[in-house]
């Protein structure tokens, strides 16, 4: 992944100056031949020997794959990726091995030889058997890959990929398989269509735009700037939550695919190289010379059918993004947070989207939380909050034991817009709150539609220690069944009669919008959200009436910025 950079700027080369390329030019078209088959697969080995043995790893495994690489005729990316990691580990093992056993002063020449003795041994069995191993069964899956395309029968392709993909092999298969089958396809034709089988953003857009149709709730919120993110960003990984939230999604993903590659096949269509990441700016800078508008049509086509698809699926549950359970590593005893790690497989992705994201939300409210992404292999140590898919938890619980550090773990299902990031975000609201905030009070909040504030209140309740998780969707359900808002700009949100049993303690929370809040025609400029133990709720909304029942008084709390105004004022 770190190396795709270096692939798309052999593609444009290839794609620029190559005879049948925009502006053809003999002379730079020289350097498509040695990138391909010298460059792009040092940079893995080298990548992927780091990874393994840092940097003594990573020279040995550029050493080794030398060998690989002269070992055969045909680009070496696969061989790249198992005489990498080899290598780095026989002088991991190596280095483990003498520790501590080598005399003073003796350390540099034991440590030069060393490398050049096993990179030399190495390089050798590359050369004289793995090179021509690899070959072989690269050679073999060329001719599959050639025989499923010479028969028309490429889109099957999507049966195997999209399931691969919603489970977050979408940088296994893209990058492990097709784009070294690929590449080697280019190498002859100069174009190939497996670029295209893993990229095309036009499938998930479908299943997207279906649930902005038609969808409701958390599912309809959450789906338009993933649509956008999805179509232009490129991170597919936005839309495998929905998709593994309601599975039958996947036929629809596959129906889209299976029509766009059809297209693809039936008209000759491919790229010049990976389209990383999967977006439509991607694929048009990637596609031949002549080929543009045709690569576009199959995006197009996927979006289409994907959404005719999932329309019918997601009409029957219009809310299937709803919040689970959020299991949280208690074992920590943090009371400030300083570093929040957003976390992804490869960490390149859909976390970089997530931290980006909520750092904007933080800073917003004059928050400078430390907030980075990684890899889940990489989360450091003094990490206080990891953030992460569900299917990724235990790995990043096991990062954590291994590197000694006590950061909770903030399970979700969606890096864009997630109930728990929304708990998250109060959290730290209220942990960062200055002379101008209060546990129980925000100020000078930007405005944001009716069920985002609500929500707001309820998780604010919710850091307070007020309330379980399960009353702040029931405050939601509560306002879809009759509005709280109770004129002159002011709006009590609550949860439903049957949630009684999720409030923990009784206790208000107020947001204060300057510009207001959507309820219905009125808007709403404060917003107090109360939980309330048995029957104290209605004391509790009978007490605030009778004060705010005063408009002097309520124009004063909509338009102060001291909190301590606002609690004398409702104590």
């Amino acid at each position: 992944m770190p190396n795709i950079g270096a692939f798309i700027a052999w593609g444009l080369i290839t794609a620029i100056f190559i005879d049948s390329g925009w502006w053809p030019n003999p002379h730079i078209a020289q350097l498509i031949s040695p990138m391909l088959k010298y460059l792009l697969p040092l940079l893995i080995a080298y990548t992927a020997g780091k990874n393994v043995a840092g940097l003594r790893g990573g020279v040995i495994a550029t050493v080794a794959t030398m060998g690989v690489i002269i070992g055969s005729d045909i680009p070496m990316f696969i061989g790249a990726m198992i005489m990498g990691p080899i290598a780095a580990y026989c002088i991991k093992k190596f280095d483990a091995l003498v520790q501590g056993k080598i005399r003073p002063g003796f350390e540099m020449l034991v440590d030069n030889f060393s490398l050049g003795i096993i990179g030399m041994i190495l390089a050798i069995v590359a050369y004289l058997f793995i090179g021509k191993a690899v070959g072989a069964l690269v050679g073999a899956a060329s001719a599959g890959v050639n025989f499923l395309l010479a028969h028309k029968l490429s889109p099957l392709l999507s049966v195997v990929v999209d399931p691969c993909k919603v489970l977050f092999l979408n940088n296994a298969v893209n990058h492990g398989i097709m784009t070294p089958l690929g590449i080697e396809q280019v190498s002859q034709v100069g174009q190939s269509m497996l670029f295209l089988v893993d990229p095309n953003p036009g499938p998930g857009l479908g299943i997207l735009l279906s649930c902005w149709a038609f969808g409701k709730g958390n599912t309809k919120q959450s789906a338009p700037g993933a649509a956008i993110i999805q179509l232009l960003g490129g991170i597919h990984e936005i839309y495998f939550p929905y998709v593994l939230a309601k599975p039958a999604l996947l036929l629809a993903v596959i129906g889209g695919n299976i029509c766009a590659l059809l297209f693809y096949t039936l008209l000759n269509v491919g790229l010049v190289a990976p389209a990383s990441p999967g977006s439509l700016i991607s694929i048009i800078l990637m596609a031949p010379k002549g080929k543009t508008i045709l690569a576009i049509a199959g995006v197009v086509i996927g979006t289409v059918v994907s959404f005719l698809l999932s329309a019918p699926m997601i009409k029957r549950t219009p809310d299937f993004q709803a919040e689970e359970d959020n299991k949280e590593d208690k074992a920590t005893g943090h009371s400030d947070i300083h570093k929040i790690v957003f976390s992804c497989d490869a960490g390149m992705g859909s976390s970089a989207l997530g931290a980006t994201a909520f750092r904007k939300r933080l800073q917003a409210k004059g928050i400078n939380t430390e907030i980075i992404h990684t890899a889940v292999n990489d989360i450091p140590s003094d990490a206080d909050i990891v953030v992460c898919q569900r299917f990724l938890s235990d790995r990043a619980a096991a990062r954590i034991r291994e590197t000694g550090g006590s950061a909770r773990i903030v399970i979700i299902n969606n890096f864009l817009k997630d109930p728990a990031i929304d708990s998250l975000e109060t959290e730290i609201s209220c942990s960062s709150s200055t002379s101008e905030e209060s546990p129980y009070v925000l100020l000078r909040l930007e405005s944001e539609t009716k069920e985002e504030a609500v929500r707001r209140a309820g998780n604010l309740l919710l850091a307070n220690g007020c309330v379980l998780p399960e009353y702040v969707e029931a405050m939601i359900e509560r306002e879809k069944l009759s509005t709280t808002y109770m004129g002159m700009g002011l709006a009590i949100p609550h949860g439903t009669s049957e949630a009684k049993e999720k409030v923990l303690k009784s206790g208000i929370a107020v947001l204060q919008y300057p510009e207001g809040v959507d309820f219905g025609e009125e808007k709403a400029r404060l917003v107090i959200g109360i939980a309330g133990q048995g029957d104290s709720h209605l004391e509790i909304i009978s007490h605030l009436a009778e004060i705010l029942e005063d408009e002097q008084i309520l124009e004063k709390l909509c338009c102060t910025d001291d909190p301590e105004i606002i609690k004398q004022t409702l104590k």
